[in-house]
Order: C-alpha cells, then structure tokens, then sequence
C-alpha cells in the first residue's frame, strides 16, 4: 500500500525515499511487509484535526473539487475533504453534480456544519451565490391577493406558481370554508386560482397562500358594507324617532297652556250666590 488512493503505475516511485510503516514481518522467510498508507493516513489524520478545528461555520473559503458522485462533490481544502450535497450546489434544480462540476475546479464553498466526532464537513455552493428568489419576492407583500397557477397538488395542499421561479403552497386547509377531505377536492392541476398571501419566510424560501382567505375577504368587505349601511338607516330613524318624540311633547306642552283653567273663582262665586239666597230669605221671613 503505496498511496491512500491504488496507484496503477508504481514505476513513479522507483529511486524514491519513501517513509514507511512495519505491518507485518515473518523472520523465518525473511519477509517484511512495509505500508506508505499507514504513514500517510496518519498524517492526514493530524493534519485534518488541524483544518477541522480551525474551521468556523459559516466561513467562506476556496477549495478544489477531488471527487465528484451521484449524491454531490469532494471538496480538498488543505488536507480534508468536505462534502458538497447535490441539494446545495444551486439555487435551480440540478440531475446530475457533473453538470455544475468537474475534478479539479477551484470553487468557492461555505461551511455549513462540522462534525468533529466523525470528522465531517458539510459544504455549500449556492450559498456563495445570489438568491434570485429572494430578488423575485421583493415586492411581494403579506396581505396582497395573486393570480396563480396550480402546478402540483400533493396530501398536504396544493402548489402554486405566483410568479416565474416562485412557487407559493396552499395548504389543505386554507383551499376552501368547507371541510375537504383530499385538495382535488377543491382544486385541479393548471387551474387558475386567486390567493392571499398570507406568509412569507424568507430564510426558508417558503409563501403561504390562502385561497379560503381570498374569497372570505371579499365576503367580509361586502357584508361590512352592508353592515355599515344598515348602521346608517337604523341610526336615522332613531334621530328621526327622537326629534318626532321631542315635537310632540313640545305639541302637548302649547296645548295644555292654551285650555281654560277651571279656577277657584267659579266655584267662590257659586257659594256667594248661596250666601247671597240664604241672606235674601232671611230678610224676607223677619218682620
């Protein structure tokens, strides 16, 4: 074992010093079996303790691409290697690594994670990139009602493309006011949909959207409409109510005023005219 990697042409080695570790030896046939592996992985193994530790996550720096395989790309940074997954190689869908990738490219990386333990280093390539979902879904906006198209309907909810390179989910709650069982229920695949955009999560590239939302909201605004309407009539007719009220208290009060008052007067004077009688007859039976 001449290398980490099996070296097909060991003619490269001839006349060379090489340092070596004593795997196995048998005296009685004079045999030693020596190993270059053995050192050089050891060395690697110091010299990878070395780069790991000095790692920081998040940190940007350059490497070049030693490997590339079908779940991504091996990165050397001096000494280790780190893994570049396939899902983060590019903003954009991807099939294969060899597509973005070769072996020997110097690429910019950015640290993702460390695993200390196993030694491990998970790397990312879109991350030294701009996002142009994020550029796209600037002026979108919480609240805004969208035109969209369903392009993908799955258990949970539907998809829908809001924008080119956007996509917005509606979940399976938020498709209808009515209880619905599975999305096709209340939707189909390339339908035309109106949605409220009811969140927006940037860090993980996510829009919500409401469909229930966007029809509820302008049934909210007419019966609002409505409400205030009638608000106004029931409002009127009770001032009118109160004025008429007022109108014809102040009627009966000019009323009373303008009736004859029965007084005191007639009723002295009826006495009088007793009195008057009772004085006549006595005057008339004295002699």
């Amino acid at each position: 074992m001449v290398d980490v990697r099996r070296v097909k042409d060991l003619h490269q080695f001839v006349g060379d010093e090489l340092e070596c570790k004593v795997i196995e030896m048998d005296r009685n046939r004079n045999n030693v079996v020596l190993s270059r592996r053995s050192v050089l992985d050891e060395a690697r193994k110091q010299e990878r303790e070395k780069v790991i530790t000095g790692l920081q996550k998040g940190e940007k720096l350059e490497g070049k691409v030693s490997s590339v395989v079908d779940f991504g790309a091996f990165v050397d940074l001096g000494g280790i290697d780190g893994l570049i997954h396939i899902s983060e190689m590019s903003w954009t869908h991807v099939d294969h690594p060899s597509e973005l990738l070769s072996i020997g490219d110097t690429i910019e990386v950015k640290v993702l994670d460390i695993d200390q333990e196993r030694g491990r280093i998970s790397l990312g390539l879109k991350q030294c990139q701009d996002d142009p979902w994020k550029e796209k879904t600037k002026e979108l906006k919480i609240g805004e009602i969208v035109e969209g198209k369903i392009t993908k309907i799955v258990p949970f909810g539907a998809f829908v493309a809001i924008k080119e390179g956007v996509e917005g989910l509606v979940h399976i709650s938020e498709l209808s006011d009515e209880h619905v069982e599975v999305p096709e229920q209340a939707v189909k695949t390339d339908e035309i949909i109106t949605a409220k955009i009811v969140d927006i999560d940037t860090d993980r590239r996510r829009v919500s959207l409401s469909i229930r939302q966007a029809k509820s909201g302008t049934v909210d605004e007419s019966a609002e409409a409505e409400s205030t309407t009638t608000t106004n009539v029931e409002t009127e007719k009770s001032t009118a109510t109160e004025i008429q009220d007022v109108s014809d208290t102040e009627e009966a009060m000019a009323a009373a005023d303008k009736k004859p008052k029965k007084t005191t007067r007639k009723k002295t004077t009826a006495k009088e005219t007793r009195g008057e009688k009772e004085r006549k007859s006595r005057r008339r039976t004295s002699p």
